[in-house]
């Protein structure tokens, strides 16, 4: 019988023991696949939401904890407009809106005749006309969750709101989101003359010189940050903290598969005292019995991890079914996530089976079999 055959015999005559260290190294990997994908894909779908929706260039407030908690002067949007080079400009007004008794709506304010009006991807409906009010356009996602179709009545911020058209986003979060005109957002959110970002069209965005001006004389107007969509969120201290929060909770995960193979085998070598005093009696070296008892733990290791991989893809699976959540963010483990979560995981399991291996060679064979 080889080593890994001598494994799977071993796991064998304890399978309760087994399937609970196989559960918690799964539940400890997945976890954290989970958590660290959810990061990843929040922060992800973030950047292609506002990639979607169309700027070479978004403003935000400077020193604002986050995207889209700061605000800007409406009156900013004109000399930003003004600054060469700039072929359009458009601020938006961006919230969360209570909208019924359980649900909460992203809501972006778009001003009359803006640009991104005409981006909108329209699946039914239209987009408002000029100077109509109280008008609402939903992405599909939000459309769904909310019950709601053409020429139905949506409540925001305790106002009433007819929905006129459908949309339909790529990105997950522009899926989820309610587009109402400016003025009405502003006046029902208590935000008056004031936007949350700044979507900026360049005239050459390939022209990076021309771009580096640009961008620099949009902050030199003062109190505002500037950067190109895929750079946004690397100015906002939320997602930040998210990602170290994800990161940290993935290693107390890995460090606590690693702890359950160790506990394992620890028990496991204990019990087979007299099984490791006859193979050593038999001849073998001290090195061919550590091999053994680390094999073991690789194989425990390689169970759990390939369980815990199929519990992300589950999570996965069931986030989009998640009220408020599923309407807003994904959950997308990657090969390359998983590569390292499951690597870090296997590599730390396999250095706590040296500890219960090491204990068993240190028993003298005549000892072992005394017992």
């Amino acid at each position: 019988m080889n080593l890994v055959g001598l494994a799977f015999r071993n796991l064998r005559l304890r399978p309760v023991r087994t399937s609970l260290t196989v559960l918690g190294i799964a539940v400890a990997v997945g976890s954290a696949l989970a958590l660290m994908a959810l990061s990843r894909s929040i922060q992800d779908g973030t950047r292609e939401g506002l990639s979607e929706i169309g700027g070479d260039l978004v403003v935000m407030a400077k020193n604002a904890p986050n995207v889209f908690s700061g605000f800007i002067p409406e009156e900013a949007i004109e000399r930003i407009g003004a600054i060469g080079g700039v072929v359009r400009v458009s601020g938006e007004l961006v919230t969360f809106a209570p909208s019924g008794a359980a649900n909460n709506v992203l809501v972006f304010g778009w001003p009359d005749g803006s640009y991104l009006w005409k981006r909108v991807p329209l699946r039914e409906g239209r987009v408002p006309a000029p100077g109509e009010s109280h008008v609402a356009v939903l992405g599909d996602t939000a459309a769904s969750a909310l019950g709601k179709k053409l020429n139905d009545q949506l409540n925001l911020f305790g106002e009433t709101f007819r929905v006129i058209g459908i949309a339909g986003y790529t990105a997950t979060v522009n899926r989820g989101l309610a587009l109402v005109p400016l003025g009405d957002l502003q006046q029902a959110s208590y935000r008056p003359h004031q936007i949350t970002i700044a979507q900026v069209n360049v005239e050459d965005a390939r022209d990076r010189d021309e771009f580096a001006r640009i961008r620099n004389e949009i902050q030199a107007l003062g109190n505002v940050v500037v950067a190109p969509a895929g750079e946004v969120l690397e100015h906002d201290r939320n997602f930040s903290i998210l990602e170290a929060v994800s990161l940290a909770v993935a290693v107390i995960a890995t460090a606590m598969s690693a702890l359950n193979v160790i506990t394992a085998l620890a028990m496991a070598t204990q019990e087979r005292t007299r099984e490791i005093g006859i193979f050593s009696a038999l001849g073998w070296s001290n090195g061919r019995i550590v091999e053994s008892i680390v094999v073991e733990g690789m194989v425990l290791s390689a169970i759990g991890c390939a369980v815990g991989v199929l519990l992300s893809f589950a999570a996965a699976v069931a986030v989009p079914h998640v009220p408020v959540i599923g309407n807003l963010v994904s959950l997308r483990p990657n090969a390359s996530l998983i590569a390292s979560v499951v690597g870090a995981a296997f590599v730390l399991s396999v250095l706590g089976a040296l500890l219960p291996a090491w204990r068993a060679v240190r028993t003298l064979p005549a000892e072992a079999l005394r017992r």
